[in-house]
């Protein structure tokens, strides 16, 4: 059972809230690609430190920047919802549409960040400085669509032959990352025509687990076995007319830095259960990051830009981090030996994508020493045209995530229109994504901004995002 204490200051619950986001959403960058042409918008700094915005900025705690992303390449938003939460009585995989929209491999990212404090400034005409207290959180995951066949071979929805039964479930993995950064940005304006732009970032870790399961086999050679037995409600008439040998093969290792994050284990010794005191939570770790971004007009209206961002590291301290790896030696199964096919059913029919049962980890008690990870970078490319009078551009925006489980790139297209300073609208198609179904908007209207690059069309969206801010002008424009 989880357990969650919340006596803490209200910065470490942020803190708390945003970690257990990435947690609860199946797991893009922390970015909105439509407002990279947005010539008045502050955001666009996120993918280009070189395009500073036209006025300066003050952003306030949970209002000047919210933004949360999740997409797939194969599952809509609540089949992701349901794999993540592992519910024992779940019963998405038993669904035909559910298994028909499955890959080979079925990918899954998300992300969710707020500023807690931001500010930008013009020092003169040249220089632009921006400093920034964010709280972030990206996660990814990688499932294989054998696994869910798996299961439900194991709830008899499938005809088997037990007495020579083998299912490889392939590799899976799992990515969650949780961390403060402080930035401090500058962007310089060499002429009226190219400026390029960096972000040096202190990143305070506040918690990483990383989950990959290498190799998971199932193999039996039983007689008496019905093709279409249901193994989490085999009877006991059922279990002990089942006779011969099972196994099941298990490599696997779950790393993970937290303060405040326990394992519980069963009375065999692995682990079963995670429980967080939140009174205990922490600074885990410290690293480092740089963005980096140029921008020039080529000519006439033409402008071409590029950028490098979230390059950087966090190395986590050994006090808060566990490390376990699979022991399989107690998931062989005899019917000679009372109670092991009870045993098996019990492993078998656990009804989890996530089966701590069957994994077997356990931590490792001497081999856990401090370890580093990587952020997620990002590499964008854009070019857009000005028309005359500047109301109206046409840009074209390359970014490739280069996540954990995949390098995920993207094309997006958009049509620009800033009718006022005060006024800005956009509107953005991206086509490699989510089968090519995705539209997106931004507006600006004042010190307001809101927008998303794949609007949200119900529960079994593939790919959904927005981002919410409302700012305090600072300074005269430029």
């Amino acid at each position: 059972m989880k357990k969650y204490y919340y006596s803490m200051p209200s910065w470490r619950l942020v803190a708390v809230i945003v970690a257990l986001l990435a947690c609860a959403c199946p797991a893009s960058a922390q970015y909105l690609r439509t407002s990279y042409f947005m010539e008045n918008s502050q955001y666009r700094m996120q993918l280009n430190p070189a395009l500073a915005p036209t006025k300066g900025f003050v952003h306030l705690p949970g209002i000047g920047h919210v933004n949360a992303s999740v997409r797939s390449n194969s599952l809509g938003l609540e089949d992701l919802i349901d794999v993540i939460k592992n519910k024992d009585d779940a019963d998405y995989f038993a669904s035909d549409s559910f298994m028909s929209n499955l890959k080979d491999k079925n990918f899954a990212l998300s992300n969710a960040g707020t500023d807690l404090l931001s500010v930008g400034w013009w020092h003169n005409d040249r220089s632009f400085w921006s400093i920034n207290f964010s709280v972030k959180t990206d996660g990814d995951l990688n499932v294989n669509r054998n696994l869910f066949s798996f299961m439900r071979d194991m709830r008899g929805m499938e005809s088997n032959d037990y007495t020579n039964y083998e299912r490889d479930l392939g590799k899976q993995e799992l990515n969650v990352n949780a961390y403060g950064e402080i930035g401090l940005g500058y962007t310089h304006r060499f002429n009226d025509r190219i400026s390029a732009g960096v972000r040096v970032k202190g990143l305070l870790g506040v918690g990483n687990a990383h989950l990959e399961v290498n190799k998971a086999v199932i193999k039996t050679n039983l007689q008496g076995v019905a093709p279409d037995i249901d193994w989490s409600m085999a009877g006991p008439d059922e279990l002990l007319a089942a006779k011969g040998t099972a196994s099941v093969e298990v490599d696997a290792v779950l790393e993970s830095s937290m303060k405040g994050l326990e394992y519980e284990r069963t009375s065999r010794g692995y682990i079963d259960e995670l429980e967080f005191e939140a009174k205990n939570m922490g600074i885990s770790g410290f690293g480092a990051g740089i963005d980096i971004g140029v921008s020039g007009r080529v000519a006439g209206g033409l402008s071409l830009s590029a950028a490098l961002v979230d390059l950087g590291f966090i190395k986590w301290s050994k006090s808060a981090t566990k490390v376990a790896h699979a022991n399989a030696e107690d998931l062989n199964f005899d019917s000679e030996n009372p109670g092991d096919v009870l045993r098996f059913a019990d492993v078998v029919g656990n009804g989890k994508a996530l089966n701590m049962d069957m994994m077997r980890l356990y931590i490792d008690e001497d081999g856990t020493k401090s370890r580093t990870t990587n952020l997620i970078p990002s590499m964008v490319l854009g070019a857009d045209y000005t028309f005359t009078g500047d109301k109206l551009s046409l840009g074209v925006l390359y970014t490739n995530y280069f996540a954990h489980v995949r390098n995920e790139g993207e094309l997006t297209m958009s049509i620009n229109y800033k009718p006022s300073n005060f006024v800005g609208l956009t509107a953005s198609y991206s086509p490699i994504l989510c089968g090519g179904q995705s539209v997106g908007f931004a507006l600006k209207l004042g010190p307001l901004f809101m927008g998303t690059d794949y609007m949200f069309f119900g529960k079994n969206t593939k790919c959904c995002n927005a981002l919410f801010g409302l700012s305090i002008p600072l300074s005269a424009r430029r």
